[in-house]
């Protein structure tokens, strides 16, 4: 396999690695309740390795992407700072823990808190980012309107998980992270398809 189809696989591995792990940890705890609890909260308690190892795939996986489109897409400085500020956010969110609700608050939990919900917003702001410098990409051209929608429903998405009472954080927690993965999945699907060409 060459090395760029190679980074490329990789990638989508690591996004659906993160997906596959958050999916089989609703069944290994249930007594977390989806609706209410953040995703975080699976790097406490039993087998929170698998969470820590969600976090890291989804922010090496980032960073591959991150690194592919620098290469073969002309970007804003923009899309560069925020699609990076997300990985490090993720990857900071991957080493320290979330404080679980009701207990005492941890330095480690307020640095995941910050780094996570910096890292989310960032994100939305790069696919807009990123969305307008496809517009000068013939290979990407036609997925440029669709990913600055991406990014606006991403914010939108971001801004209800806000101010979702705390019985509804947990679902739109996930809705948010559904749309975000869902993007980075697509743009990494699609530069593998690229390097095929």
């Amino acid at each position: 396999m060459k090395p760029k189809k190679t980074i490329a696989f990789i990638s989508i591995f690591g996004l659906i690695l993160f997906l596959v792990i958050v999916i089989i940890l609703h069944f290994l705890r249930p007594d977390k309740n989806m609706l209410t609890c953040f995703v975080s909260e699976y790097a406490v308690g039993k087998v929170s390795w698998l969470m820590t190892i969600a976090f890291f795939a989804l922010a090496f996986a980032s960073t591959l992407i991150l690194r592919d489109l620098m290469r073969h897409v002309t970007s804003s400085n923009l899309g560069i700072i925020t699609l990076s500020i997300f990985c490090i956010g993720i990857f900071l969110a991957g080493i320290f823990p979330t404080d679980i609700p009701g207990e005492q608050r941890t330095i480690e939990g307020l640095i995941h808190g910050f780094a996570a919900l910096i890292a989310l917003l960032n994100l939305g702001i790069s696919m807009i980012a990123w969305g307008i410098s496809f517009k000068k990409n013939y290979a990407l051209k036609k997925y440029a309107g669709p990913t600055v929608f991406w990014g606006l429903i991403s914010l939108i998405l971001l801004t209800i998980f806000i101010a979702s009472p705390i019985s509804l954080r947990g679902l739109t927690q996930r809705l948010l992270l559904f749309c975000d993965i869902s993007w980075l999945l697509c743009v990494g699907v699609k530069q593998y398809q690229l390097v095929l060409n």
